[in-house]
């Protein structure tokens, strides 16, 4: 490239300069891959468009680009979503598939070949036609829409059993097949849609909640809306028809309800009936046990994803640059990024603050079992080799915030905020239920600190800007253009050097030049004078105006001080996290319960505020949103039972029942392991309505026979027994229908909270409400 000089005359760069290709330094975001230098790219899938389908048009143009790339370069897949969704889909059709036979084969076993016919028809009906109305309402197929046709399973097809329970007992009891068929429709069909309506509703706080987690299994409610007003409807149509053409029972003569599950109710039925006040008072026995055990439970947000890989955060004090790692033969590949996260690559993973010292590796094994089994080795052995960095070992997980347990203090100060950090790191430290403690503050780093001589300067024509941009010369580079290799672009830094061509060492000799020539001090009357009479020649001119000045002349020296490299702050006032991680094998919330008393009761002076941060401010606040809809929703069911009933007692006996589910929710969840989190509480949602839609069911059948003329207990203990078979059939084929679930990592709770609270409901339903309403209505 040629340039002009002074004198018309043209210059080459390479006759003033050397002129090299190379890495920008110092480097501010880098891609690796398996040590190689790499260009990542990130595709997102719009809401509007099916991500398995755009995973197919990107393999496709990928293979098209392969066979235009030079030799050597090839690409690969760090995160492709599109197979982890295939997967995962695959594998809930399986856990789908698998609950509806065992739920048809349940059904076949304990009501005969052609109902259990009659109620898998209904059920696969129910299924498919659900499919095809998400289908035209823009639905999605994901994990928690295929899990929600699996927590519902036993609502879908409890409505068809009671109507085949009744046709049955209408037919046998010699009534005309066409009042068979339909007398049971005509009695039911409010008391269900009512049932149906409050189970729906109980889900309803999930889809008003604006919390991630909300947002996330929001699908659970619109599956459940849809799926049980359909398999309403079908109860009261398409049951009726196919029973018609199937169910030709013989007329029996006698009790209709007999045998020696009938027999073993009427006579507990009877001693409970007898004996209404210590059943109350077993009951509430139960449910103070049963809560006593929610401290014992492990707490978590969201589990973590079920994926064959992770990622580690790798800190290293301000001023590094470099990070090194070793794998073993279970590690498939190892993606590096320096500076900050690659991209947003995935939703369900934390963000890093860029910073030249951060550096990330994402790292593949060879299966989900062998990155559980290698964790807690993988993160002694990197703290162990790497002990100046801060390392962190991550899965994805749907908690958002970066650290599980976060403690931050508020103030003005920073040296107060050190302190009160300093006590609390203290405390984290002497417990072993935490591990990993560090804070968002890095330790102070020096920092290089010219004392600009305004004075000085100003009589060389020299500014602040001047003298940065020198050092920068003398130090980074200055970066002056941008130069095109064809179509990509090359950033063009320009850099001084000793006359022997090294980098200077002692910034006191660095000479500082303007962006604009001093030719205020030079072109005067005395150098105008001299021109004019030859004795000043004009190349001295010139080197006057081009020249430079040593940086000693314009400061007052350089001297090294001590700064904080980041300073946090909220809403406007300084803040500092101390943040860590729960040990291997305890729950965060244990964690965090460990030192909240000893943090919580450190002297804070005033003007400083302690709070909690990380999973426990986000499960609050989900919960809290979770929870806000949580009264709209009883409301409506209140509602709805004071329309059914046209009473008040009958909806308060069936609301005081609610509290009991716990009594086989806490112990199962904690006999199981599992965590207790946010999905286990929209598994106990689930169980409310199911305990109220059968609670309606019954009463409505105790009110019908009361009406009748029989006596109160008799009534009680028949209402009991003609719903024996529906309950036990719902909640048999909903307990059997999760045991696909249970080892998900997603829905696992879910489906323990459902078995243990179904199992109790049943008992409650069939036992507790008859012992309520004898106590609320008096025996004539």
């Amino acid at each position: 490239m040629l340039i002009a000089g002074h004198d018309d005359d043209q210059l080459r760069i390479r006759d003033i300069a050397d002129v090299s290709k190379g890495y920008e330094k110092v480097t501010r975001n880098a891609m690796l891959r398996d040590g190689e230098r790499a260009l990542g790219i990130s595709i997102a899938c719009s809401s509007s468009h099916d991500i398995l389908k755009v995973g197919d048009k990107v393999e496709e143009k990928l293979g098209q680009l392969a066979k235009r790339m030079p030799v050597g370069v090839e690409y690969n897949k760090v995160f492709f979503q599109p197979e982890r969704v295939s997967d995962s889909l695959y594998t809930f059709l399986i856990n789908l598939l698998e609950s509806v036979i065992i739920v048809v084969v349940v059904l076949i076993f304990f009501m005969g070949f052609k109902s259990g016919v009659i109620l898998g028809m209904s059920l696969a009906v129910i299924v498919f036609g659900s499919f095809l109305v998400l289908n035209g309402f823009d639905g999605t197929l994901q994990r928690v829409s295929l899990g929600a046709f699996i927590l519902a399973m036993g609502m879908l097809v409890d409505n068809a059993i009671v109507i085949v329970d009744g046709i049955l007992v209408d037919l046998r009891s010699g009534k005309p097949r066409a009042e068979a068929l339909t007398s049971i429709g005509r009695k039911t069909a409010m008391p269900l849609l009512g049932a149906t309506l409050i189970a729906i509703l109980a889900f309803m706080p999930i889809f008003l909640s604006p919390d991630t987690s909300g947002v996330y299994v929001r699908d659970l409610f619109i599956v459940i809306a849809v799926s049980l007003l359909l398999s309403w409807l079908l109860a009261l149509t398409h049951v009726p028809l196919m029973a018609n053409r199937l169910l030709h029972p013989k007329v029996s003569e006698g009790e209709t309800y007999k045998g020696k599950a009938y027999d073993m109710l009427d006579k507990v039925m009877g001693v409970c009936l007898r004996h209404r006040l210590m059943v109350v008072g077993a009951a509430v026995v139960l449910l103070v046990g049963s809560l006593s055990c929610y401290p014992f439970l492990q707490q978590s947000f969201f589990p973590d994803m079920e994926y064959d890989q992770l990622y580690i955060e790798y800190k290293l004090p301000e001023g590094y640059n470099s990070t090194q790692v070793e794998h073993d033969k279970d590690v498939t590949h190892v993606t590096t990024s320096i500076g900050g996260t690659p991209s947003r690559y995935n939703l369900v993973r934390s963000i890093a603050t860029p910073s030249l010292a951060y550096g990330e590796l994402i790292v593949d094994f060879t299966s989900p079992e062998t990155l559980v089994a290698h964790l807690d080795s993988m993160q002694r052995t990197l703290n162990d080799r790497f002990p100046d960095a801060y390392i962190k070992i991550k899965r994805y997980n749907l908690m958002y915030k970066k650290y599980p347990i976060e403690i931050c203090f508020n103030g003005p100060d920073p040296q107060v905020l050190h302190q009160l950090t300093d006590s609390a790191m203290v405390i984290v430290r002497n417990s072993d239920k935490v591990c990993l403690p560090t804070s968002d503050w890095e330790p102070r780093v020096p920092v290089l600190t010219v004392d600009y001589n305004q004075s000085a300067a100003r009589t060389s024509g020299l500014s602040r800007g001047d003298v940065s941009l020198s050092l920068m010369s003398y130090t980074d580079g200055i970066p002056v253009g941008t130069f095109y290799d064809g179509i990509h672009p090359e950033n063009i830094y320009v850099k001084c050097h000793t006359d022997k061509g090294e980098e200077v060492e002692n910034l006191d000799r660095v000479n500082v030049f303007g962006m604009m020539p001093n030719v205020g001090n030079v072109f005067n009357r005395s150098t105008v004078q001299k021109l004019m009479s030859g004795r000043l020649d004009k190349d001295d001119v010139i080197r006057q105006v081009t020249s430079t000045t040593p940086l000693s002349q314009v400061s007052k020296g350089i001297d090294i001080r001590w700064e904080e490299p980041v300073v946090v702050r909220y809403n406007g006032q300084r803040q500092q996290r101390l943040q860590c991680s729960p040990a291997p094998g305890v729950s965060t919330e244990s964690a965090r319960q460990s030192i909240a008393k000893a943090i919580e009761s450190i002297a804070l002076p005033e003007g400083y505020s302690l709070s909690w941060e990380g999973e426990y401010k986000a499960s609050t606040q989900s919960k809290q949103y979770l929870f806000k809809g949580f009264p709209l929703s009883v409301v409506m069911m209140l509602l709805i039972l004071i329309m059914l009933f046209n009473d008040f007692r009958r909806p308060a006996i069936i609301f005081s029942c609610i509290p009991l589910v716990v009594v086989g929710v806490f112990p199962s969840v904690l006999l199981s392991g599992k965590d207790f989190g946010f999905v286990a509480i929209v598994g106990i949602l689930g169980l409310i309505g199911m305990m109220i839609k059968n609670g309606i069911v019954l009463i409505d059948e105790i009110s019908l026979q009361t009406s009748q003329g029989k006596p109160l207990d008799r009534a009680l203990i028949d209402s009991s027994k003609s719903r024996l078979l529906p309950v036990m059939m719902a909640s048999l084929t909903t307990i059997l229908g999760m045991i696909p679930l249970i080892s998900d990592s997603l829905f696992g709770s879910l489906a323990v909270t459902i078995m243990g609270g179904l199992a109790a409901g049943t008992v409650i339903i069939l036992i507790f409400i008859p012992v309520l309403y004898s106590l609320m209505y008096k025996r004539k």
